[in-house]
């Protein structure tokens, strides 16, 4: 596995591809902050935060539609699916790789509380556990959205259909709180409560919720086992 997440890391920092992700990213946090924080005064960074997750259902394939369909098209994935390693290796090493990039968008960001805390004027105080949560809640999305990314990866040697395919699922997904409002009823809280986005609010405020993050976590490990398993039926078919 570590060979695996070491090879698909190389691959991210050795192209342009990673760079102009995170610097992308970087510029858009930047233009947030300084409208929702620094020009309109707020130092509630979870705002900007929550703004961003937004942008993350189209950077997030973005990073993942390589990891499985460039070895296809490159026909690399004969040799990974013959050699001496477990599937689940194979998924999990590519899919940290992809998480490394994420962290490094997440990094970039903490500049911008960092800067807020000189702004505050005196006898103001800077609202760290609402903006440790609001990261929380980021990380633990970006890590769901990311393995929905891998799956949407593994079904298609198209990096271009697997961004696509990412962004409409995660689109999907976001949308599923919504319609669990409007159906309303059973089904309609049933929908609310698989939501991610319905859960991100909990973090947000500064509240530690335990159930959200099993939830968080959950999601991500059965979605990447969906994707272990969909490549482990190529591997033996």
């Amino acid at each position: 596995m570590e060979a695996v997440f070491k090879r698909e890391l190389q691959s991210y920092f050795k192209s342009p591809v990673a760079y102009c992700i995170i610097a992308f990213f970087g510029v858009l946090t930047g233009l947030y902050f300084w409208n929702i924080n620094l020009y309109n005064q707020s130092i509630e960074f979870t705002m900007t935060l929550g703004s961003l997750t937004t942008f993350l259902i189209f950077f997030i394939p973005v990073i993942t539609m390589k990891l499985f369909s460039e070895d296809r098209k490159n026909g690399t994935e004969v040799l990974l699916r013959t050699a001496p390693i477990p599937t689940w290796k194979i998924v999990l090493g590519k899919y940290l790789a992809s998480v490394v990039v994420f962290t490094c968008m997440c990094v970039e960001t903490m500049v911008c509380p960092i800067i807020m805390t000189f702004y505050i004027n005196d006898g103001g105080v800077f609202p760290l556990a609402m903006t440790v949560g609001g990261y929380v809640a980021f990380f633990l999305l970006g890590l769901a959205y990311l393995s929905v990314g891998a799956f949407a990866s593994s079904v298609t040697d198209s990096q271009p259909i697997a961004a696509v395919l990412g962004v409409i699922i995660l689109i999907g997904i976001t949308f599923i709180e919504t319609i669990g409002q409007t159906v309303k009823g059973v089904f309609g809280q049933i929908l609310v409560w698989l939501s991610l986005s319905s859960r991100y609010d909990d973090f947000s405020s500064g509240v530690f919720n335990v159930s959200s993050l099993i939830y968080y976590l959950s999601f991500t490990a059965v979605v990447l086992f969906i994707t272990i398993t969909n490549i482990e039926r190529k591997r033996w078919s």
